[in-house]
Parts: structure tokens; C-alpha cells; sequence
């Protein structure tokens, strides 16, 4: 088994101090990570070992009861290259990432619970192009409720993700390092948040 990097966050919600866990590094198991359940991929999941995979919970929280909802919210950057030498990419892509059926009804949360936990592990994004340049803005936020007015808010925040490329026919893999973001990456994501998902207030 791979060694997995784990990194804890403090955050503080309704004023009480809690810490997010994650756990994240290669993936070494199609089993482990859910992907032999996937149907309909076009693709050999196996190619799929070596992506990331990234696991964060609530693990440690000083409050109870409804002061434990919370979510999450995920947007994904991509920069595509059509050469492998390339600086400049030919195409840049940023998506709010919520499960489709959420994504439809304009919902922006990844995930949400009391509270929520988050798992994810992307593979083969790369299509036709040379190079992929893949990134995820992670965020655990509040759940919109009476509780807070109905708002959006940050409580923590962290970067990962990979580059991908094919060299010869073969697929190659990279993992970008896990960073605590703060609250200016928040910030610069809002507008798309407010222009994909408009019907929720954000803060």
C-alpha cells in the first residue's frame, strides 16, 4: 500500500473549534477506491492506479446536535495542452463539482452531513489532449440554513491534484502537493459560483 500524506486543518464554526482531517496520496486499489463498482467508464479501470485519491472528515469538533451540519464545495480547474511542450494551455475549464443530478437543480455541494465527509478520485480527464493540468479547490463550508441566515461560508479550505500526460502511448501520472488554501481562493471562485449556481447565498 502507498504512503498516504495526512494534513490537519483548524476551523472554528458557530464558536466552537473543530480540526479537518485529510488523508490523501496515489491510488493503489481499484477495490479500495470504489472504482470496480463504476459502470459504463469505456476504459480499463486499472489505468486508474496512480491518481489521486483524497479522503476529509470532520475529525475532531467541539460542537453537537445541528451545529454539526456542514458541506462541502468543490470547484476543478483545468488547463489543457495540446503539445507536451507547451506553456500557454489551449484550454482552460473551471466547473462547480457536485454529483449531476445536484448539478442539474443548480445545488453546488459535493457532499453535505452532520457532518459531511468528502471522498474523491479523479482519473482519465485527459481526452484528446497532450497534457492536463488538473486542480481542485476544496472547501468545508457552512450548510445553508436558520442557523446562519442562509449563507455560504468558508470554514477551511485546501489545493491537490495532478498532471497527466501520454508519453509513448502511455499514460503518465504526477501528483501535485495538498495545500491549505485561505480565504482569497474562496473569494476568487465566488463569481462562478454565483453565476452556475445562483438560486444560494454566498459569503
Amino acid at each position: 500500500m502507498s504512503e498516504k500524506l495526512t494534513l490537519e486543518i483548524p476551523f472554528v464554526h458557530h464558536e466552537r473549534n473543530g480540526v479537518l482531517t485529510v488523508q490523501y496520496g496515489a491510488n493503489d486499489s481499484v477495490v479500495n477506491s470504489g472504482f470496480d463498482l463504476l459502470q459504463g467508464l469505456g476504459f480499463d479501470v486499472a489505468m486508474c492506479l496512480g491518481y489521486p485519491t483524497l479522503h476529509a472528515w470532520v475529525s475532531r469538533y467541539e460542537g453537537t446536535g445541528y451545529r454539526t451540519l456542514m458541506a462541502w464545495v468543490q470547484v476543478i480547474v483545468g488547463r489543457y495542452y495540446d503539445r507536451l511542450e507547451d506553456e500557454i494551455p489551449s484550454r482552460v475549464a473551471e466547473d462547480v463539482d457536485a454529483p449531476e443530478e445536484l448539478r442539474a437543480l443548480g445545488v453546488p455541494f459535493f457532499a453535505y452531513g452532520y457532518p459531511a465527509a468528502l471522498y474523491d478520485a479523479p482519473c482519465n480527464n485527459l481526452g484528446p489532449h497532450a497534457r492536463l493540468e488538473w486542480s481542485a479547490d476544496t472547501f468545508l463550508v457552512t450548510f445553508p440554513s436558520r442557523l446562519n441566515d442562509g449563507q455560504i461560508a468558508r470554514l477551511a479550505g485546501f489545493r491537490w491534484g495532478y498532471v497527466e500526460w501520454d508519453e509513448g502511448g502511455r499514460r503518465r501520472v504526477t501528483l501535485r502537493q495538498l495545500e491549505v488554501t485561505g480565504r482569497d481562493v474562496w473569494e476568487a471562485h465566488l463569481p462562478l459560483l454565483r453565476s452556475e449556481c445562483p438560486a444560494w447565498r454566498y459569503s
